[in-house]
């Protein structure tokens, strides 16, 4: 187990899970300074930041919406409680919150390290020691919360950390506050999709059982339970407890002190010590992804060389009463760092949100605002703005003579009601779409009609035998195309052209929405150059248009080759070409995502 210091981190070298700070993402909250976002769902962001101490920390912004839904507040209240009070060997430490802000926030201690799922992706199932001391530190975390009246009810393997010291589990309370399941409800108890019954830590322990078993075999659950659980490679040491685990009647399942002590051997004592022996003894082969760089120009904020102590002491201690916490008072703004009273000036005049305005020495505005002309500069922040954006439009189609008469994809994204990514491939009348707080479940549909005047109605269905898997992934494809924008213009000398209306040629009824999109200004940039060997026509001039909207975000993409003779059926110059558009970044997207029951078990008529 590893002891090793926090790399240090700033705006600028940020983990690979955590993406640079968008521009509506709030410069602080509360005395943290924020530093990246982590995550984006249904209840709102998990950030990065920094404490004045020179901590990082987590921060959980909640959204407006939601806290301001009947009692959300008063059971973050209990939740932070329970936060305040507790000590567990294998979940972050409390540090600070406010749930009356108008976004209310907590903030726990940052984890480095793979998320359960991503090191099961990348590295495969756990095994031997390293996956009993797993299954023994979710029970520890379990045991500990649930000591206090609490429940999780959000368990998967996103919201497990592979720290260099031991599993660390996250988001505790977050679920039970907001009254509903965060991420993939395959993951959830069976009480949990029923009759509207509170559900309790037995819940957590059915959660449980399908985490050891992904861990050990990378097996995810189906969401059916059934009496016999296949559970494979899972060694006998373990499959006992994880068939009682998965019990379909609550009452039937073991609970997490019970598991505890049968993974740790003891029966009495200190048994949050014991779990720490087994880390310090068992717990090898997690290392820490090294920080990217991810842009220039920002104020470095660095972590001091204790943040590695801190995250060591997290291993010495048992969730217990603190008596000297104010949980009255940290629940409504109370922090538990100590902050330098004078950092809100510091870093700026707060707003009615709680966050502030950004520190002279940091760019106060788009590229495109201060530097139009730096083409370079430009695109890469587009880039940058178009990954990060969690709702938006956009049409890509190759062209031969005139757009629309060959394989085109049509791109929507949106967090409501829940985050969904469809792409629609317009040529086999029909698509895909990716659901869930990590896009983490696909289904298929067909389109009717294939018009594009017209919004199509679709039938979503599953693709278990993987006929369509050939598809891809929305989020890489999106990824994909955006790769083959910039990398157009990244090797041209382009041109910048001033401002204007940006061409809106094909857009589709569904990209349209209100038709607001007709007259969109921007800035133009173009570049004129020689493509060589473009097959059969050989070396051919090649023409791009590039227009970025006043917020800096991708408007229009062309690349457009002349080629020789004439089109028989316009008598109009050949030229083929490549052509994306894009709409609403970050602003409202109106996309129907299928409840459970509109998706069919398979591809109907076949």
């Amino acid at each position: 187990m590893s002891t090793a210091p926090l790399p240090r981190l700033d705006r600028d070298l940020l983990p690979p899970d955590v993406a640079p700070l968008g521009r509506k993402d709030p410069e602080s909250v509360g005395p943290y300074r924020m530093l990246g976002r982590i995550a984006r769902d249904a209840t709102g962001k998990a950030m990065l930041g920094v404490a004045p101490d020179g901590s990082t920390v987590v921060v959980r912004v909640v959204l407006a919406e939601v806290a301001d839904a009947t009692n959300v507040r008063a059971r973050l209240t209990a939740e932070v409680g329970r936060l305040v009070r507790g000590r567990a060997v294998c979940a972050p430490r409390y540090r600070g919150s406010d749930v009356q802000a108008a976004r209310p926030w907590l903030a726990t201690e940052y984890v480095p390290g793979p998320t359960l799922a991503e090191h099961v992706a990348e590295h495969g199932p756990l095994r031997g020691n390293v996956l009993t001391a797993l299954a023994a530190g979710l029970a520890e975390a379990l045991s500990s919360w649930h000591a206090l009246d609490g429940a999780h009810l959000g368990l998967n393997p996103a919201k497990v950390v592979l720290s260099p010291q031991g599993p660390k589990v996250l988001d505790f309370g977050l679920a039970r506050a907001v009254g509903k399941v965060i991420g993939d409800r395959r993951w959830a108890a069976p009480e949990q999709r029923g009759d509207g019954t509170e559900p309790t830590g037995h819940a957590d322990v059915f959660a449980w059982g399908n985490l050891v078993r992904f861990a050990a075999t990378g097996w995810e659950p189906s969401g059916d339970t059934v009496a016999e659980p296949d559970l494979g490679d899972v060694p006998e040491s373990l499959a006992p407890l994880i068939r009682e685990a998965l019990r379909e009647e609550p009452g039937e399942r073991p609970t997490a002190p019970h598991l505890l002590r049968e993974l740790t051997g003891r029966s009495e004592g200190d048994l949050g010590a014991a779990v720490s022996e087994l880390l310090t003894e068992t717990w090898t082969g997690v290392t820490v992804p090294e920080p990217r760089r991810v842009r220039g120009s920002r104020t470095p904020v660095l972590v001091g060389t204790t943040a590695g102590v801190l995250a060591a002491a997290l291993l010495s201690g048992w969730l217990m009463w603190d008596p000297g916490a104010e949980v009255d008072d940290a629940a409504a703004g109370g922090s538990a760092d100590s902050a330098d009273p004078t950092s809100a000036d510091e870093d700026g005049p707060e707003d009615s949100e709680g966050a502030t305005e950004s520190s002279e020495d940091e760019p106060t505005g788009p590229t495109i605002d201060e530097s139009p002309e730096d083409a370079d500069a430009v695109a890469a922040e587009a880039k940058e703005l178009a990954l990060e954006a969690g709702s938006f439009t956009a049409y890509e189609h190759n062209y031969h003579s005139h757009p629309g008469d060959t394989l085109a994809h049509h791109y929507v994204q949106t967090q409501e009601p829940v985050p969904a990514l469809l792409l629609d491939i317009h040529m086999i009348t029909g698509g895909l779409m990716a659901i869930g707080p990590d896009l983490e479940e696909v289904v298929y549909f067909d389109n009717t009609p294939l018009h594009p005047e017209e919004v199509p109605e679709r039938e979503y269905y599953r693709d278990e035998e993987q006929q369509r898997s050939s598809y891809g992934h929305p989020r890489e494809r999106w990824e994909g195309t955006l790769d083959s924008v910039f990398a157009y213009l990244d090797p041209v000398d382009a041109t910048y052209a001033g401002t204007g209306t940006a061409p809106t040629e094909y857009l589709p009824a569904e990209v349209l929405g209100d038709g607001a999109l007709t007259e969109r200004t921007g800035h133009r940039y173009t570049a004129t150059y020689i493509e060589e060997d473009h097959g059969e026509h050989g070396d051919v001039e090649a023409v791009l248009e590039f227009w970025v909207d006043e917020d800096g975000y991708p408007l229009y993409f062309d690349q457009n080759v002349a080629l020789d003779g004439e089109d028989p059926d316009t008598g109009l110059p050949n030229e083929s070409g490549y052509r994306v558009e894009f709409a609403h970044f970050d602003e409202s997207v109106d996309l129907h995502v299928p409840a459970e029951d509109e998706i069919l078990p398979e591809r109907p008529g076949f």
